[in-house]
């Protein structure tokens, strides 16, 4: 199977996402898989079984695997200016690419301000980050992620280019500082700070801890709370599409964020 994760310039992360694997499958079945890079840099899990490919779901909020159907997931080559650049792998290895309008992007997002490629960054949306396609614009897995940010209403870190077991035990470490934690794939992830943490304090103490090569991007919650306010971010649709029904009707009046769905026990949550 080929996954829509790429090392970064982190070779070492291809060994550690087969250390990883193997060691849920022990818990499972005797099954074991090795990792590689293919074309282009994609990385390839073999043998394609379907244990592996359950137990790769589970751990990541984002499809990581290659599909031949959509949502697609895809990696941000660029943003700037009018134009998101994405690419994905096909299940044969080939690397699509699409090129979308930062503007239509941000629209189906809920946004309609004047600045769309600001509002895609402070939610997350950087070069680098993985992003959930449906027919060229965001898929119900995207939108769901945002919801779930503005409902939190926390400062948030992405991490990029760090295996699962890195990012987990930053995480034990700064437990008192860290609410929740999403691994969005295999080497993508987004931490939720706790309210009075400082947002560039963690910044400084993660890229401390975490190898070289590891990207941490800081995305202060107060950047979202002014979309929110000009009314230029307008959610309550989009909460209402993807499940959370008539509690939120009339959400787009209120200032403040409705209150979080409950915590899990750990830093995985699926799609509803």
């Amino acid at each position: 199977m080929i996954l829509a994760e790429k090392c970064g310039g982190r070779g070492e992360l291809v060994r550690a996402i087969e250390e990883w694997i193997n060691g849920l499958l022990e818990e499972a079945s005797g099954l074991r898989v090795e990792a590689r890079e293919g074309v282009d840099g994609w990385i390839i899990i073999a043998p394609d079984e379907e244990l592996v490919e359950t137990i790769i779901r589970l751990q990541a909020r984002i499809d990581p695997i290659s599909s031949g159907k959509p949502p697609y997931t895809a990696r941000v080559k660029d943003i700037s200016g009018s134009r998101i650049v994405v690419e994905y792998p096909s299940p044969n290895g080939i690397t699509v690419r699409r090129v979308l309008s930062t503007s239509a992007f941000a629209a189906s997002l809920g946004y309609s301000g004047d600045k769309p490629l600001e509002f895609l960054e402070n939610v997350g949306v950087l070069e680098g980050t993985p992003v959930s396609l449906s027919a060229r614009m965001p898929s119900l897995v995207q939108l769901e992620l945002l919801a779930e940010q503005v409902m939190r209403g926390l400062d948030r870190v992405m991490i990029l280019n760090a295996a699962i077991g890195e990012v987990d035990k930053s995480v034990d470490i700064f437990r008192d500082q860290i609410a929740h934690h999403d691994h969005l794939t295999l080497l993508s992830h987004m931490l939720y700070l706790r309210l009075g943490a400082r947002l560039d304090k963690l910044v400084n103490r993660l890229r401390q801890k975490l190898p070289r090569g590891v990207i941490i991007k800081p995305l202060p919650w107060s950047q979202v709370s002014e979309f929110l306010e000009s009314g230029s971010l307008q959610v309550g649709e989009i909460l209402k599409h993807i499940g959370f029904g008539e509690v939120w009707a009339g959400w787009d009046s209120n200032p403040r964020p409705p209150p979080p769905p409950p915590e899990t026990v750990s830093g995985r949550r699926h799609s509803l």
